[in-house]
């Protein structure tokens, strides 16, 4: 079903033909690749290998913290893929509901099969899976988190990502939620090693936290990925739609990315469809998304994906206090 909005039949007809323009207008007057300003915070939660706090104008607002324990290897000799995809834990929790319920088909961002937005989101197509194959996928040179989560022969991190999104609006925006893991992932740290990688005994870590290491080195690649919400109206293509463009919107998809290299290129690890409107007519009458459209949308993100990642890692990194 097409997210709710506040807007009437003749609104969203004449945002319809106000966003099919050429050049298109939008409400907020932003270009269509223009992203909507955001507040954000890092490393402010006590007790957390790492936090964020990330507000984005009608969005609402987001909250991220990392907490990460030892945990020895289920095998010895080697680890399966499905094994070491249980290194991490991630739980998405929407406060105060929204109109889209358990069972809507909607939930975070309007995700198609996501659970509802109320609760817990651990269920399989839900925000919590699309956060966790984003890094469970890593880039193009095939490496992901999990490498940089092994400890020591037999041993390895396991991280907990939970996920408080605070939001005024039923349809919050992937961006909003990325963002903030992303930010969380940046200034995460965790305790020096000081027993040596090759032994199969418990690791010992140093107490200094001073000397404590981070899980993404600041000028490593990739980086931690970015999910970037992208919209068609017509012929053109929306970054960072509002809750109203998205209800006019005939194609939505959510394509995750992750920075590859320090001159801004990006690798594509996923995408995913986001349920929109009915592109200002009558249910029946959206025309869908064909293979030109589809290319146009995601190279949209891709142009402008490296410097989003990397201004949200500067501004990480700047507010990064160490002692």
């Amino acid at each position: 079903m097409p997210p709710p909005t506040p807007l009437s039949p003749p609104e969203l007809s004449y945002l319809y033909a106000s966003l099919s323009l050429s050049p298109p207008i939008r409400l907020d007057l932003r270009t269509p690749t223009q992203f909507r300003p955001l507040v954000a915070e890092c490393s402010f939660l006590p007790h957390c290998n790492g936090s964020a706090r990330v507000c984005m104008s009608e969005a609402g607002e987001c909250i991220v913290g990392i907490k990460a324990e030892i945990e020895k290897d289920a095998t010895t000799k080697y680890v399966t893929v499905i094994e070491r995809e249980k290194w991490i834990e991630v739980s998405v929790e929407v406060a105060g509901g929204g109109a889209s319920g358990p069972g809507s088909g909607m939930g975070i961002g309007g995700i198609s099969g996501a659970g509802g937005a109320t609760g817990r989101d651990e269920g399989d197509g839900g925000a919590a899976v699309w956060l966790k194959e984003g890094l469970l996928a890593g880039g193009a040179g095939g490496w992901s988190i999990l490498d940089r989560l092994v400890i020591s022969s037999g041993w390895h991190w396991k991280l907990y990502i939970d996920v408080l999104l605070l939001t005024p609006t039923s349809h919050p925006s992937p961006l909003l939620l990325s963002t903030a893991v992303n930010m969380a992932l940046d200034s995460t740290y965790l305790p020096k090693l000081t027993s040596p990688h090759d032994v199969d005994d418990i690791p010992t870590f140093s107490d200094d936290w001073a000397i404590s290491v981070p899980l993404y080195e600041p000028k490593t690649f990739p980086r931690p990925p970015m999910s970037l919400p992208v919209v068609a109206v017509g012929d053109n293509v929306f970054l960072d739609p509002s809750v109203a463009e998205v209800a006019a919107a005939e194609a939505g998809l959510v394509v995750t990315l992750s920075l590859s290299d320090a001159q801004g290129n990006c690798d594509i690890v996923g995408v995913r469809s986001m349920e929109v409107g009915r592109g200002g007519g009558k249910e029946g009458d959206r025309k869908g998304i064909n293979r030109k459209l589809l290319r146009q949308m995601v190279n949209a993100c891709v142009k402008e994906a490296g410097e989003v990642i990397k201004g949200v890692g500067e501004t990480t990194h700047q507010q990064m206090f160490r002692a």
